[in-house]
């Protein structure tokens, strides 16, 4: 897509361009983040893990009892159509699912019409891979989420503000403490690596589901011998790790070289946040090769 081409999006199956999109002032995303999201990353024009990242989607519909309409071979053909349209070769694919619309009230209707939106975000892995090369900062903030954060819903208030407290501290991200104990950053897994050991938080009700952090637990990390433990730990611990890194399917593998205002590993990216990065770019290339 040129930057003077019409910005397309599709609206309930529909694809038009974002101009004549709108949304319903009685749709209960919009007046109570009553939907969820989830977000597929885009390499040479093919989405990467499509299925999986789509069987996130619909735990997510079913968790929160939203009517099904739509089936995952529907959803991968809007993807491929959406694709096809814009263009877009490095991108990623936004799809976001809302209850719909109707009368205003907490209290939800039985029957209800899904609102279903789609659109593509240009992504600059260039930009991505030369923060790679020297690591980045995070700063810690106190997890105030609620209690489903494997739901993946609209209501992503304390990721906001994190986010923005990180861009104002001149950050790559935010790592949320909760009791103490890192769970993960606003878009991605946290891991550290220590005596020859990963350790991340474990995948349970207080951290997002995550199909890079799936590839590496299930793929990544076996072919390389590597052990994971997933056992929560506080900050003092990971600023005694031989490495630290976040993992996700925006920032992939991205190597962690400060804390706060403290330095992990003298402040040079690990080796291991590398020979993942390496692992899983040759992982991409195979599912989604170059045309």
């Amino acid at each position: 897509m040129s930057e003077n081409q019409e910005k397309l999006v599709l609206v309930d199956g529909e694809i038009m361009p974002e101009a004549e999109a709108y949304i319903d002032v009685a749709d209960r995303g919009h007046n109570f983040g009553d939907g969820v999201f989830e977000l597929v990353p885009v390499y040479n024009g093919r989405c990467f893990a499509l299925l999986p990242h789509m069987n996130n989607l619909f735990d997510s519909v079913i968790a929160m009892k939203i009517p099904g309409v739509y089936m995952i071979e529907e959803l991968v053909e809007f993807h491929e159509s959406l694709l096809q349209a814009t263009g877009l070769k490095e991108c990623e694919v936004y799809t976001q699912i809302t209850r719909g619309s109707a009368p205003y009230g907490l209290p939800y209707p039985e029957q209800s019409i899904p609102h279903l939106t789609m659109f593509a975000v240009p992504v600059d892995r260039q930009l991505l891979a030369a923060k790679r090369a020297k690591g980045v900062n995070v700063i810690t903030e106190k997890d105030e989420r609620w209690a489903r954060c494997d739901v993946n819903t609209l209501n992503r208030l304390p990721e906001v503000l994190a986010k923005q407290k990180a861009v104002i501290s001149n950050a790559f991200d935010a790592l949320f403490v909760r009791d103490g104990k890192i769970t993960e950053s606003t878009e991605a897994s946290f891991f550290i690596y220590k005596d020859g050991i990963l350790w991340t938080h474990p995948e349970n009700n207080f951290i997002h589901k995550n199909i890079t952090r799936r590839l590496l637990k299930e793929r990544l990390a076996p072919d390389m011998d590597v052990q994971i433990i997933e056992r929560a730990f506080d900050k003092d611990f990971a600023l005694k790790a031989d490495e630290a890194f976040l993992c996700g399917p925006r920032c992939e593998f991205m190597p962690v070289t400060k804390i706060d205002r403290s330095f992990v590993a003298g402040g040079k990216p690990g080796e291991l946040a590398q020979k993942l990065q390496a692992a899983y770019e040759a992982f991409v290339g195979k599912e989604c090769p170059a045309e």
